[in-house]
Order: C-alpha cells, then sequence, then structure tokens
C-alpha cells in the first residue's frame, strides 16, 4: 500500500511539472509570435552589404588607395556635354479617291396664265433637259527619308541644383564661318553620377533634352522656299 501511494503521488508531480512546463512553453511561443508581429524580418538588401574602410590600413598602409570624395556641384558651375544625337524618319503613304456624277432630268410642261386661270404651256421648241455628266479621279502616292545627325561638344552653366541632386543644364553656342552663322541652344537634366571625372556627360544621358539648331546663310537661303509655295501648301488649291 505505501508502495502504492508513492507512485500515485510521483505520478501527480510529474503531470503537475509536465503542465507547467506545458503552460510555460505555451506563454513563451505566443510571446515570440506577438514580437515577430510587431517587429517583421526585413528583406535581405539584393545588394551587397557595405564594408566600412579600415582607418588605421588608410592611414597607414603603403598600398592603401584613398577612395575619392564625392564631387559636388552648385549654381554656376560649367559642365561640357558630349551631343551625340541621330535620327532616322521613314514615312511611306498612299491615297487613291474616285468620284462620278451623272444627272439627267427633262421638264414635261411647266405653269402657263390664261384668260380663266392657269393652265399648261406647250413647248414648241422641244422640251427642257438636263444632262450633266462629271467623273474626277485623284492618285497620291509619298515616300519620305529624312537622316539627322549631331556630333558635337558645348560647355553648358549649371542653373539649379535640385534637392535630390539632379543638376538642371542650359547653354548657347554660335559658330561663325564666312557667310554661314550657326547658333544651338541646348537644355536638359542629368544626375550628377553621370558627369564623368573629366566633367562631361553625354547627351544621351540627359533628361528632358532639348537641342536648338538656329543656321543663316546663304546656304540656307537657297534651301528655304518662297512665299508662293508656302501659301500653296496651305490652300492646297492641286
Amino acid at each position: 500500500m505505501k508502495l502504492t501511494g508513492f507512485l500515485i503521488l510521483c505520478s501527480a508531480v510529474l503531470c503537475v511539472a509536465s503542465s507547467a512546463a506545458f503552460a510555460q512553453t505555451s506563454s513563451l511561443g505566443a510571446q515570440k509570435r506577438q514580437a515577430d508581429e510587431k517587429n517583421p524580418p526585413k528583406p535581405e538588401p539584393r545588394e551587397a552589404v557595405r564594408v566600412k574602410a579600415n582607418k588605421v590600413y588608410q592611414k597607414y598602409a603603403w598600398g592603401a588607395v584613398k577612395p575619392p570624395e564625392p564631387k559636388t556641384f552648385k549654381v554656376n558651375d560649367l559642365i561640357t556635354i558630349v551631343v551625340r544625337q541621330r535620327s532616322k524618319y521613314e514615312a511611306e503613304s498612299g491615297l487613291g479617291a474616285k468620284k462620278e456624277w451623272d444627272i439627267k432630268s427633262e421638264l414635261d410642261a411647266f405653269l402657263k396664265g390664261t384668260a380663266g386661270g392657269v393652265g399648261a404651256a406647250a413647248f414648241r421648241r422641244g422640251k427642257p433637259n438636263v444632262d450633266f455628266r462629271f467623273a474626277n479621279e485623284l492618285k497620291g502616292d509619298a515616300d519620305i527619308e529624312r537622316e539627322d545627325k549631331l556630333t558635337t561638344r558645348i560647355t553648358v552653366k549649371i542653373i539649379d541644383v535640385k534637392p535630390n541632386g539632379n543638376l538642371v543644364l542650359e547653354g548657347r553656342g554660335q559658330l561663325v564661318f564666312d557667310d554661314e552663322m550657326s547658333r544651338i541652344t541646348i537644355t536638359g537634366l542629368c544626375r550628377k553620377e553621370d558627369v564623368t571625372a573629366d566633367n562631361t556627360v553625354l547627351s544621351t544621358q540627359i533628361a528632358d533634352l532639348a537641342i536648338e539648331v538656329d543656321n543663316d546663310g546663304a546656304l540656307r537661303a537657297s534651301t528655304t522656299r518662297g512665299w508662293i509655295p508656302r501659301i500653296l501648301d496651305i490652300i492646297k488649291p492641286f
């Protein structure tokens, strides 16, 4: 009997201990879930984590190369734009239209006033008639091909620096050769990281790029249409 009572007592103690352990484990799991909900895991960066440089090594080691300081820009600084623009345009169109009108009419009788009222008039020279026929056919074909190239270098000025570091550029240039004069105006927006070490930036790296070229001289005058062709193009009589 004593042995049986002892075994029963041990079983009760083990049940109480296991219940306490289960309750403790459950409470720890709930605390962990609550902590995970408050602080969700951060996604791993896709880029490699930058390792901080060893200042002692950079200062005293013979083979150490100090990284260059980031270049800063301010308003009225000058930057050279390498312009390499090429555009090609091709278009082909066709037009065909055909109109035909055929009108034929004949008058059999007409009103005639008489002493007693209104009567029918007789046509002594034949009945009046209209016979009209019109045919019109229009056909047109057009083929346009144009290719423009512009390669030059122009130094522009920074007129504004945006809060994110982007640079607003604007510049003008003028070239006079004999009787020919060319004026070029360029504006745009670029990132400061795109400016190379020699203080240049490609025109293909400029956003909102606007290039305006104005030529004046004998060559321009020889290729300019007169006012009569312009009027004819507006009214298009043919």
